[in-house]
């Protein structure tokens, strides 16, 4: 009989920190949607999609949180956002901005949170060759949404909305996703 033997690992926020208690989950999510504001905000203002560290903060809370805190501060950072407050891209914010033409990305990000935050649970982001797979994977997401809505957004085709979505950020990406893996390897082997 074989026996498969499942090892889950705890995100590295949750590995210090007791996150039980919804004030504390509120706190942990609300602390994250204020990064991610940040981190929109710190941008290249590129037309029709803004180049920002948002994606790098995406995978990175993804890890330190875990999939299901990570995927609550993203619907809480939207949410916040389409409520008016300067979260966006270039201090944009209100409801429009979940209707323009980088919406898709920014729903993207639930699925990058979910992807980078199960990654981190599996142990994936503590050796360097899993964690650039887990985070390439996680971080690919925010742009399979993002150009898919700007082609129907642009009513275009989806080789043109990869020249104007995905083929001008494709560098810095990746540069992203490597970044991610290594801040998160340094904070794993610091910590031990």
């Amino acid at each position: 009989m074989n026996t498969i033997i499942s090892h889950t690992y705890r995100p590295y926020l949750l590995q210090y920190c007791s996150i039980v208690r919804w004030q504390r989950k509120l706190l942990a999510t609300t602390a994250a949607a204020l990064i991610m504001a940040l981190s929109a905000n710190i941008s290249i203002p590129l037309q029709p999609v803004p180049l920002s560290l948002q994606s790098l903060s995406v995978l990175l809370l993804g890890a330190c949180l875990g999939r299901r805190l990570a995927v609550l501060a993203m619907i809480e950072y939207l949410i916040l956002g389409a409520c008016g407050l300067p979260f966006f891209a270039g201090g944009n914010g209100g409801i429009n901005a979940l209707t323009s033409a980088s919406a898709g990305y920014l729903y993207g990000f639930i699925v990058s949170a979910y992807i980078a935050g199960l990654a981190a649970e599996r142990g994936y982001d503590r050796y360097f060759f899993s964690g650039l797979c887990a985070f390439a994977l996680a971080h690919q997401m925010i742009f399979i949404f993002g150009v898919t809505y700007l082609a129907f957004y642009l009513h275009t085709d989806i080789h043109h909305a990869l020249q104007l979505g995905y083929l001008p950020f494709a560098g810095f990406d990746l540069l992203k996703f490597f970044m991610a893996t290594v801040i998160m390897l340094g904070l794993w082997h610091h910590s031990s």
